[in-house]
């Protein structure tokens, strides 16, 4: 027992340390790294919710953007950050688990610690406005010869969804153009640059709404609440599946639970601020509270779902 007793101690004196430390946390500016480029879906989100972070932190929450390889840059740096609650990390979820399966990575989206995700999107097909009036019409020019597809970066939600996808509506050949970031794929489809594209839906609304590009499916199990007319596969006969996405924020691995639990707490409140529930409902983004716990069991859960498509990832 006596050989125990440093042990017992130090273990003690560890977890008062980690309290007394959370107890004051934070005391400091936080740094949010969003891992695409400004402009982008993940950038607008985070810079749409951080100022209500703010309120409820008491600290300025700062944005840095780190794009680049679909965010595996990013979260290997993020491997390795100091586990304080002074960084943290956001992205469109599962697509660092996607990049796990696409080859070597040197780190492992279980080992991040969830906080909170504040949102959900589908993926949406859609054309230039001008071109295809129907989803009929699309899949049979789709089927006649390879149509120049973008994507918000290989590795991504959508590049993911795009090959299950047109794998299932079979479609053998698409020339996939992959952009940092959703911005850039829309934006390129508007100007004729792209047959089609496939992104978030929240992306695409905006030069939806002006009529530079059209929805033809949206990719989920129920319509999206702002695009109630976007028929969905089942709606078609298609019977497929499905990736959820979520929009939330990660610590870096082995982060104490105390400062986890304030983080969470200041997100979530955050999110049901009426300020950001306004901007979320001016941008179309869909709200879905998912804390920490439920957020770790998305991700233990979304494991053995990507694995089933990694040679479809690692093919194309």
């Amino acid at each position: 027992m006596s050989k125990l007793r440093p042990v017992i101690a130090a273990a003690a004196a560890a977890l008062l340390a980690a309290q007394a430390f959370a107890a004051g946390f934070p005391e400091k500016p936080v740094k949010l790294i969003v891992t695409a480029a400004a402009g982008g879906g993940e950038d607008t989100e985070a810079r749409a919710i951080a100022p209500f972070v703010e309120k409820h932190l008491g600290q300025q929450v700062v944005i840095e953007n780190q794009p680049g390889a679909g965010g595996k840059i990013a979260f290997e740096k993020f491997m390795s950050v100091k586990p304080d609650g002074y960084t943290i990390v956001t992205y469109t979820f599962p697509k660092s688990v996607i990049i796990e399966y696409q080859g070597k990575t040197n780190f492992k989206t279980r080992d991040f610690t969830p906080i909170f995700a504040w949102s959900r999107s589908s993926q949406i097909l859609v054309v230039n406005g001008e071109s295809w009036k129907t989803f009929a019409e699309f899949l049979k020019a789709a089927k006649e010869k390879p149509l120049s597809g973008g994507l918000s970066g290989r590795g991504s939600t959508t590049h993911l969804m795009g090959l299950i996808a047109l794998d299932e509506l079979g479609i053998s050949k698409v020339n996939w153009v992959p952009y940092e970031g959703s911005a850039g794929s829309v934006t390129a489809l508007a100007g004729k640059h792209l047959d089609f594209t496939m992104s978030l839906a929240t992306s695409a609304v905006p030069l939806i709404q002006a009529g530079k590009l059209r929805p033809l499916l949206l990719f989920s199990d129920k319509r999206d609440p702002y695009l109630p007319d976007v028929p969905i596969p089942k709606d078609l006969g298609y019977d497929m599946s499905f990736i959820p996405t979520l929009r939330g924020v990660e610590a870096p691995p082995n982060t104490p639970a105390d400062v986890v639990k304030v983080l969470e707490d200041a997100f979530r409140k955050a999110a049901a601020e009426q300020g950001f529930i306004d901007i979320a409902a001016k941008r179309k983004m869909v709200l879905h509270p998912v804390g920490s716990a439920e957020f770790a069991k998305a991700v233990a859960d979304v494991y053995p779902k990507i694995a089933k498509f990694q040679a479809m990832l690692s093919a194309k």
